[in-house]
């Protein structure tokens, strides 16, 4: 690798080959893609379009949001079902909280992300940390149309 950025390029290109590769052969009534195909392909472009202005906490962010797609999608590569992944459970209750009928409720999607981080995913979020995780997954309801302004 030439330099940093080709580095992590090189690591979210195999990421999003790995989320193209274990997307279901059926897509789901509500989705075409997975959230993690998808979420996959905007960190890509998110390094590729903004590397040079990133900061280094913002490259962790985005470090850290591919390692926790990597292991959800090596283990259904492995053959585990979805449901039984603790990971992906968590993702879907950081939605429901997102997609709550009166409103976003983004303040108990990010305690709830905070106090099941440490349980689920072995390391404990700080309060930055876990509104940048629960602001991208809001961003991202937002773009496929699930949440409105």
């Amino acid at each position: 690798m030439s330099n940093k950025k080709d580095w992590i390029v090189d690591k979210l290109e195999r990421l999003v080959k790995l989320s193209r590769a274990t997307e279901p052969d059926k897509p789901s009534d509500e989705e075409l893609f997975t959230n993690h195909t998808t979420d996959a392909y905007n960190l890509l472009a998110k390094v590729e379009d903004s590397y040079d202005n990133m900061t280094h906490g913002e490259l962790r962010d985005v470090m850290m949001r591919a390692n926790a797609i990597w292991r959800i999608r090596k283990k259904i590569w492995n053959g585990e079902d979805p449901a039984n992944i603790p990971e992906f459970s968590m993702m879907q209750e950081i939605e429901h909280f997102l997609l709550h009928p009166q409103g976003p409720q983004k303040i108990n999607a990010i305690k709830h992300y905070r106090k099941q981080a440490p349980i689920i995913l072995g390391v404990e979020k700080s309060l930055k940390e876990s509104k940048y995780f629960v602001d991208e997954v809001h961003e991202r309801l937002l773009i496929e149309g699930k949440i409105s302004i």
